[in-house]
């Protein structure tokens, strides 16, 4: 609950007064509160550049495609965790596959609009395709 005051409305659970908060961390996701379900997205970008650049510092010696290959590993994950149950809209999936992209265009030094060809020649796929395909995969378990 990230240190907010505490709000007391005369809504209590056995004797005990329930605390209303702007926002509160559940399985790993912050939720917002909002009208609908709402998740924060900046912690999770956060955890995923903090990774990035923990990677990035220790491998000057290493090539683009092993840096690649560790960002998939280690830090795309951050950006992936739930990606099958929360229902982003537009804008908050242009915040994830931004997030990405930028990571991409730092590893290989490139603009974005050289992104794709660095996609095409590397068999990187676009994070969006990722969550896509993860949404489909468990609609069949379920």
């Amino acid at each position: 609950m990230k240190g907010e005051i505490c709000k007391y409305y005369r809504l209590t659970l056995n004797g005990c007064p329930i605390c209303f908060v702007d926002e509160l961390k559940y399985l790993g996701w912050y939720v917002v509160s909002a009208k609908r379900f709402k998740v924060s997205l900046h912690e999770t970008r956060v955890k995923f550049f903090q990774s990035l650049d923990s990677i990035y510092a220790k491998s000057s010696h290493c090539t683009e495609p092993v840096i690649q290959h560790l960002v998939n590993a280690n830090c795309k994950p951050h950006l992936l965790y739930g990606s099958e149950v929360i229902g982003w809209n537009n804008s908050e999936l242009s915040n994830i596959v931004y997030a990405f992209d930028s990571a991409m265009c730092r590893i290989y030094n490139v603009n974005l609009k050289l992104l794709p060809t660095v996609y095409h020649y590397t068999g990187q796929t676009d994070i969006r395709n990722n969550i896509v395909h993860r949404r489909h995969q468990s609609k069949c378990f379920f």
